[in-house]
C-alpha cells in the first residue's frame, strides 16, 4: 500500500517539476554595456568596489550565454549596468542578479537606456504583468490596447520608463519598458518571448 501511495504522489508532482520557471525579470539599471570579446583571452576580473577587493573572474565561456534570454543571440554580448563611477561600471554578471564592478575598456561601449532603446525591435517578456502589456495613447493613461508577449514593436523614442513604439505602419503608441520597481518589461533584438 505504501509504495502505491508514493508512486501516486510522485506522478502527481512530476508535471509540476517539468516546467521550468521563466527567469525573473532583471532590474534595468542605468544602461547596457556592449562587450567586444575579440582579443580577450583571460577571464574578466570583477570587484566588490571599483578597483578594491577583487571578488571573482568572469569566464569568457559564460559571456556568450549570459542574458541570451533577454537580448537574443545578438553578438557582441551585453551586460546590464546598474551604476557608474568614472571608468568603472557595476554590472549584473549572472541570471541571479548579482552585481560586481569592472573597469570599462576602450573596445567596450556603455550606452544609457534612452540611446540603447532607440531604433530597437522589442517585445514584452512573457512574465511581464498583463496590466503592463498594453499600448497607450500617452504616458500615464489609465487604459490602453492590450498586447501579447510575441508582438514585435520598434522603439522610436524613450523617455524615462516610457517608450514610444511603432506597432505596424498604421499604429503607434506608448508602452512602459520597465516597471515602477525598475524591472525590465521587454526583451530585445529577436530574443524569443520569455
Amino acid at each position: 500500500m505504501r509504495p502505491v501511495l508514493i508512486l501516486i504522489l510522485f506522478c502527481l508532482l512530476l508535471p509540476l517539476s517539468s516546467h521550468a520557471a521563466a527567469p525573473m525579470r532583471p532590474y534595468s539599471g542605468i544602461g547596457v554595456l556592449t562587450l567586444a570579446t575579440a582579443g580577450i583571452t583571460e577571464p574578466i576580473p570583477l570587484y566588490h568596489e571599483p578597483g578594491i577587493s577583487r571578488c571573482c573572474r568572469f569566464p569568457l565561456a559564460d559571456l556568450g550565454r549570459l542574458n541570451v534570454w533577454l537580448f537574443g543571440n545578438d553578438q557582441p554580448p551585453h551586460l546590464l549596468v546598474t551604476a557608474r563611477k568614472g571608468d568603472w561600471l557595476e554590472v549584473e554578471y549572472d541570471d541571479a542578479g548579482r552585481t560586481a564592478w569592472l573597469k570599462s575598456e576602450r573596445r567596450w561601449s556603455y550606452t544609457p537606456w534612452e540611446q540603447f532603446l532607440k531604433g530597437r525591435m522589442v517585445q514584452f517578456l512573457r512574465n511581464s504583468p498583463k496590466k503592463q502589456m498594453q499600448v497607450l495613447p500617452r504616458p500615464g493613461t489609465a487604459e490602453g490596447t492590450p498586447l501579447t508577449s510575441n508582438k514585435p514593436m520598434k522603439v522610436i523614442l524613450a523617455q524615462g520608463d516610457w517608450a514610444y513604439v511603432l506597432l505596424d505602419q498604421n499604429s503607434a503608441g506608448w508602452i512602459r519598458w520597465r516597471d515602477s520597481d525598475g524591472r525590465l518589461l521587454i526583451g530585445f533584438d529577436g530574443a524569443a518571448p520569455k
